[in-house]
């Protein structure tokens, strides 16, 4: 009886304080999950010294404490953390940012900190509060400047879809209290093992465990390409191992460091020495966090480096509107544990920290869902499951991080003599541009004579365009758009019934652009659509309202573009074009003369385009800037009023 009183006692008081700050004040009540940013000790001045105290570096401590007080469990979160003092980040236990960036980094506009692994947050009704299920605690390593007593972050949050989180607030000097409701109150019930349900990304990898040994185990590791347009190029994934494994054996990738030196005289060498089953100089891998790279197509039946189902692509995954056969990349490896696991068959951790595409994607945590399924080659009716199966979803990287386009698009029309150019810095521009040009600036109107000279030699003909039509000419003017592909979109004519413009594709750069593809959409059009005479063109079906269509070029004829370095480019661009005609019977009303003849979006290889913000039209007015316009209507007032200006 008395073990068992104990037992409740220190039940009672681990709940207890859950509930109290480390500063002994009671915390607001909270029904949802409860978020805590608690500051550990006091700031402490490093170096250098510096005799502006604004300027002072000092570090921090502090803990991240995740309550679920709630009815549900909470299966996927990030925290979000807006701090006020330059903040740099140098250490998070189990918590990375979320747009992939590496640690050290500054996070003085704030950072949104996700799991490096699944950790579920289990509500009390299903754990009877057990603290080490409901609860999860991180801490955190950073500098600041100029505040040496209690550098507290402006706000706290959860990430998580649906919750609704209080205004941070400060309990005592050195904790930050946010409570976050969630959306319902329906109460779930799961245990450890519940599989989590699937969840949408950009790129889904799948990491299956088919077969599993004492010290060992099989894993077969799928990339999804699940965006609508994307493609993947040279997708190079990476990982952390959490508990010392490496990889002996792999088939459909290689790492891109063969590492022997770290196998052989690192723990894997310890544990595993050298003999007549096992040759540790053979291992392909045995990095902290090896990157894993495609082979190339003609590996795809080699017994050693290939034969699995999807491998060998040579890095590149198709969207599935483009070919659902190439939308998948797959290879399979054999990966050893190391003691204390090692003599545990079922203990099987999947890899942490996931990254692929060069800091394009963003990687959520691994999340434990249901095993996959394997129907048999053979003619047999016949399947299995994986022994277990984790799923990471990724997506393309927003905010700070967000990589600029990697194309742009400009317009003209049979309407008009002037070409609505790409804007101003529509791939970037450097913060100092030189030589001096205005990033913010719009690009100036071009003559058609303009369209395939190179960017850098077009400013000469803006300028003498701008004075013969009396454009005004900006000071400094424009930056160039800085995009390796440009497409340009022409109004060709305008029937009764029917209407074409011209597609044309530049590219500027050195690069070469191998079975190219070009999503336009085109909302009022798009019914309309005919056909595409020297691309293949096709309309997209499976989109939600049918707007787009997919342009492709010819195999063998114009289905590559090409750098402008090859000796096939005699010109300084690289160019291709077709017609494409459009019917005007299902489309009554459609305004070609307007916008509704040009494309709203366009993607090319995956990257949507820089799009310019107005169009051609035959109304010289609407396509001139607010001080050309307002310039006109005075003369006209004065001309209503006073008659026709004479010329001096």
């Amino acid at each position: 009886m008395g073990n068992s009183t104990g037992a409740w006692v220190v039940f009672f008081l681990s709940i207890s304080s859950i509930f109290v700050s480390t500063s002994g004040q009671a915390l607001p009540t909270c029904h949802g999950v409860e978020v805590l940013y608690t500051l550990i000790g006091n700031a402490l001045q490093i170096y250098p010294n510096e005799t502006l105290p604004e300027n002072q570096v000092y570090r921090f401590e502090a803990n991240i404490t995740l309550t679920n007080k709630g009815y549900s469990t909470l299966d996927t979160w990030g925290v979000g953390l807006t701090f006020q003092h330059r903040e740099v980040l140098v250490s998070a236990s189990g918590l990375y940012p979320d747009d992939g960036r590496t640690l050290p980094a500054n996070v003085s506009q704030g950072v949104i900190l996700i799991p490096s692994s699944s950790q579920v947050l289990r509500n009390s009704i299903e754990t009877a509060g057990d603290p080490g299920k409901i609860q999860r605690s991180y801490s955190i390593v950073g500098d600041e400047f100029g505040v040496p007593l209690n550098p507290m972050p402006r706000a706290l949050n959860l990430t998580s879809t649906g919750y609704n989180c209080s205004t941070a607030q400060l309990i005592g000097v050195t904790t930050l209290h946010t409570c976050c409701v969630e959306p319902n109150s329906t109460i779930t019930l799961t245990s450890d093992d519940t599989p989590l349900p699937p969840i949408a990304g950009d790129i889904l990898v799948t990491y299956d465990v088919r077969q599993a040994y004492a010290s060992n185990y099989r894993a077969l590791v799928t990339i999804s390409n699940e965006s609508p347009y994307g493609r993947i190029d040279n997708w190079n994934l990476q990982w952390n191992w959490t508990e010392g494994e490496f990889i002996y054996t792999m088939q459909g990738a290689r790492p891109k460091v063969a590492d022997t030196q770290v196998c052989v005289a690192g723990e894997a060498g310890t544990n595993y020495p050298p003999s007549a089953t096992m040759d540790i100089n053979s291992a392909i891998s045995c990095s902290t966090s090896p990157v894993i790279a495609d082979v190339p197509l003609e590996k795809q039946n080699d017994t050693l480096v290939g034969n699995v189902k999807h491998c060998c692509r040579n890095g590149t995954i198709l969207p599935a509107v483009i070919d659902p056969s190439k939308s998948k990349s797959a290879f399979t490896m054999n990966v050893f544990k190391l003691p204390p696991y090692a003599g545990d068959s079922m203990h099987l951790v999947p890899p942490s920290n996931f990254r692929i595409g060069d800091g394009v994607y963003t990687c959520g945590a691994p999340r434990l869902i249901a095993p996959s399924l394997f129907f048999s080659d053979s003619s047999l009716d016949y399947s299995e499951n994986a022994l277990k199966t984790w799923q990471v979803s990724c997506n393309k990287s927003t905010g700070a991080t967000k990589p600029p386009p990697k194309c742009c698009v400009s317009f003209s029309s049979y309407l008009n003599d002037s070409i609505i150019p790409c804007p101003t810095c529509a791939c970037g521009c450097a913060a100092k541009p030189q030589p001096t040009c205005s990033t913010t600036t719009p690009a100036m109107l071009l003559p058609y004579s303009a369209l395939t000279d190179r960017p850098a030699n077009r400013t000469d003909k803006a300028v003498v365009w701008a004075n013969m039509n009396h454009f005004p000419v900006p000071n400094p003017l424009p930056c160039l758009d800085n995009c390796g592909v440009s497409i340009h979109w022409h109004i060709v004519s305008d029937y009764s019934k029917g209407w074409s413009a011209r597609m044309s594709l530049f590219g500027w750069s050195n690069d070469t652009h191998p079975d190219w593809f070009a999503v336009v959409e085109m909302p009022k059009a798009m019914p309309g659509f005919e056909k595409a005479y020297t691309f293949n063109a096709t309309q997209i079906l499976a989109s939600p309202s049918n707007t787009s269509f997919v342009v492709q070029g010819t195999p063998g004829y114009n289905n590559y573009l090409l750098g402008v370095t090859s000796p096939s480019v005699k010109t300084g661009v690289s160019m291709l074009q077709s017609i494409v005609s459009f019917a005007k019977g299902s489309t009554p009303g459609i305004d070609i003369k307007g916008k509704d003849g040009f494309p709203s979006k366009i993607w090319f290889n995956g990257d949507e385009c820089a799009m310019p913000d107005t169009w051609p039209t035959s109304e010289a007015l609407r396509m001139a800037s607010p001080s050309t316009v307002l310039a006109a209507f005075l003369i006209l007032i004065w001309t209503l009023s006073f008659g026709p200006l004479e010329l001096l």
